[in-house]
């Protein structure tokens, strides 16, 4: 699921950044060439960082989850289970 979602953000950052470009060199082949970090790295590394941000934020979200379900076990057993 990480690298469906790795390439859908990387080819949605390559689209935002490059289509007024890829627009331009179109209709102008003599339009001047983008460097290949702008055109290509930056993408690369911006769909990276989101991919990452975003499957971190996920795990914590589970990982809240998990705790929340414990102490609710725990909290039942103490308040309920436990009465004199």
């Amino acid at each position: 699921m990480a690298i469906f979602s790795l390439i859908i953000n990387v080819a949605l950052f390559f689209l935002i950044f490059n289509l007024g470009y890829l627009k331009n060199k179109k209709a102008n082949p003599n339009y001047p060439n983008k460097p290949f970090a702008q055109l290509v790295v930056f993408p690369l590394i911006l769909g990276i960082l989101f991919t990452l941000i975003v499957d971190v934020f996920k795990g914590i979200v589970f990982y809240q989850l998990i705790i929340f379900v414990i102490v609710a076990i725990i909290l039942y057993f103490v308040f309920y289970k436990m009465k004199p």
